[in-house]
């Protein structure tokens, strides 16, 4: 009974992965295909004129490209480099001994092992600068469901002597793991600073700066994004696809434990 209770439920979980997510996907490419990039100065005379006819609040949703910079200068933490935003992981690899048996007989290995210490990330706006005319939009990083794409810019091991020259580890503590620790990981994912970008949102006029937020519809998408749109919507239908293939082996499983396990 226990089969066909988890089968089916398997068998649902399925259909509705393989059926639903294709579908939010492929309407969430239809919007971004369709849609025609604004200058941004163009932008800001729709929501000036907007506000001038007493439309106070007025929302316009909107593709955009320019170059993005900070609002404040802001640093990687472990390359350094001028940027619009980061993320950095920061992973402790160490030396892990393992007792492994087999026909030879019983030895002892040792393998690499890494664990994730620290994640940080920029919480700051992101401007959207057209280059041109100067003009600007401002993006709050922050606000929830926004798609946020940036650029794996660093990835280093560093042995443990040469840590020091990081300034980043002055206050830094950490744990023994394993046998003995050999040194760190550094990731960071970044928009760079002049990087050009793609975003798609709302736009505003909020105490006479335009702002760009997530849409009052949350059908519609909420993009930043340092790829183009064509890559946009490749990756979007590469993860349909994928979602599809999973949903239909999910519920295959499912059918075959509600016949062959009671």
């Amino acid at each position: 009974m226990a089969g066909i209770i988890i089968g089916a439920i398997m068998l649902v979980l399925g259909a509705l992965l393989a059926i639903l997510v294709p579908i939010k996907i492929k309407n969430k490419n239809i919007e971004i295909r369709f849609m025609k990039t604004t200058p941004i100065d163009e932008l800001k005379a729709i929501l000036e004129s907007n506000a001038a006819a007493g439309l106070d609040g007025y929302r316009h949703y909107v593709e955009l490209i320019g170059q993005a910079s900070p609002q404040k200068t802001i640093k990687a933490p472990f390359s350094g480099r001028d940027v619009a935003y980061y993320s950095a992981d920061l992973y402790q690899v160490y030396e892990q001994k393992e007792t492994v048996t087999d026909k030879t007989g019983t030895k002892q290995t040792v393998k690499n092992n890494e664990s994730l210490m620290t994640s940080d990330k920029s919480s700051e706006p992101v401007i959207v600068k057209e280059p041109s005319s100067g003009s600007e939009v401002i993006i709050d990083i922050n606000q929830s469901g926004i798609q946020l794409d940036s650029l794996q810019s660093f990835n280093k091991f560093e042995p443990l002597a040469n840590i020091k020259n990081y300034s980043y580890f002055n206050n830094y503590r950490y744990s023994e793991m394993g046998a003995r620790t050999l040194g760190f990981k550094m990731v960071e994912r970044t928009i760079p600073s002049g990087q050009k970008v793609y975003a798609l949102g709302e736009a505003s006029i909020d105490n006479g700066k335009i702002v760009m937020g997530r849409p009052k519809d949350s059908k519609l998408p909420f993009i930043l994004s340092v790829r183009d749109k064509n890559d946009i919507v490749r990756t979007n239908r590469s993860g349909a696809n994928v979602a599809l293939v999973f949903g239909i082996l999910i519920a295959i499983g499912g059918i075959l434990m509600m016949i062959f396990v009671r």
